[in-house]
């Protein structure tokens, strides 16, 4: 029994007036206004309504001496004490500055011009979250979409002293790949937090994260400059699974104990970033079910994920994307089951607005956010 009903019940067997009404703020030891109890509209002008001072209008309050209740001994109402409502302890509300940042990049062919605008709108982005919050506690994480940031092909060359040539190129790969390095099982596990790039046109260097984790966390003295360096996954044969990869990353078994490790925060909204080229037509399952495993990854909480979703704009009249006619990308799709996404063409000029947007989005959403 909630305390509004519970208090009614109470007064009621005094008097009618609070079964008529309602109005549990009348009542010296009703719930106050941060109980979570609705108050009366104050619409309801039938027999019984209460005015401002607590007073009866209602037309059968009429101080006749043959009332069947004039035997009853006076009794005001608006005064009645039932003794002050339960000490709940409210959650928190807010994500007070707490924000879980998951982007999920594709590294297809000629996605580099896109790597570079979302790096350059990134500075906008955090700056301007940033700057709401007297202490900013991130985490930023960068998924490569086609699976692992490293190229398969070069597995081989990973150890250069029996290669021919700097690099890869004795496997037509770039020569500046870094295959002095020996990966560790995370950096070629699909979703694992990226540490390390490996691809034509990529930074193609281990990246050194403050803190020690796959993704960057509170107080990274270069947070642009780090960003770069995990987000700068260059362009090359991979095969783009933007969404299967997203929900690898957020995996229990990846958050609590494997490589994405303390990422997932109760505490913290998630904010989802998809940079895809050419869409995903090849991650298992539908738009729907995509969005629905973001949100039991956050408990079931619509209002603690946000996403926004970058994809070829092909299917439209007149599309900003060059190329021949497309169907509706699937992430268009993903951000219409989306209570709070927003969708934004991969080739425009700028993504400084549709980040802009996103960012209002993470503020208003943190202003209401309560852990689960």
């Amino acid at each position: 029994m909630t305390l509004r009903t519970a208090t009614c019940t109470l007064a009621a067997i005094f008097a009618s007036t609070c079964a008529r009404n309602g109005d549990v703020a009348s009542f010296s030891g009703g719930p106050g206004p941060n109980t979570g109890v609705a108050a009366s509209s104050g619409s309801d002008s039938g027999p019984g309504n209460q005015d401002g001072g607590g007073s009866s209008t209602g037309a059968n309050n009429t101080g006749s001496s043959d009332d069947s209740s004039a035997s009853m001994p006076a009794m005001s109402t608006g005064t009645f004490d039932v003794g002050m409502p339960p000490d709940f302890d409210l959650p928190p509300v807010g994500c007070q500055g707490k924000i879980d940042f998951l982007f999920v990049i594709e590294s297809l062919y000629a996605m580099k011009t896109y790597q570079d605008q979302l790096q350059t709108a990134f500075t906008t982005f955090t700056t301007m979250i940033g700057q709401e919050f007297a202490e900013f506690d991130y985490h930023i994480m960068v998924v490569d979409a086609g699976t692992t940031p490293l190229l398969p092909d070069c597995d081989g060359c990973y150890m250069c002293d029996w290669c021919d040539g700097p690099g890869c190129t004795q496997f037509n790969g770039p020569p500046d790949y870094p295959c002095d390095y020996v990966p560790s099982a995370c950096d070629i596990t699909p979703g694992a937090g990226v540490t390390v790039t490996g691809n034509f046109d990529a930074s193609n260097q281990p990246c050194k994260l403050f803190g020690g984790k796959r993704y960057i966390i509170k107080d990274e003295p270069d947070l642009a400059g780090t960003f770069k360096c995990i987000a700068s996954l260059g362009q090359g044969p991979k095969t783009p699974v933007a969404a299967e990869v997203m929900l690898a990353a957020l995996e229990h078994d990846m958050v609590s104990g494997g490589c994405n490790d303390g990422f997932l925060r109760d505490d913290a909204l998630l904010a989802v970033v998809e940079l895809t080229g050419s869409g995903d037509n090849l991650s298992p399952g539908s738009p729907q079910s995509w969005y629905d495993a973001l949100v039991a990854a956050k408990h079931g909480n619509e209002d603690a994920v946000v996403i926004l979703a970058f994809s070829h704009d092909l299917d439209d009249p007149q599309p900003l994307c060059p190329g021949d006619s497309l169907g509706r990308a699937p992430q268009r799709d993903f951000i219409d089951a989306a209570a709070h996404g927003l969708w934004e063409s991969t080739c425009v000029d700028s993504y400084d607005t549709a980040l802009e947007k996103t960012a209002e989005m993470i503020l208003e959403q943190c202003s209401v956010f309560v852990p689960q």
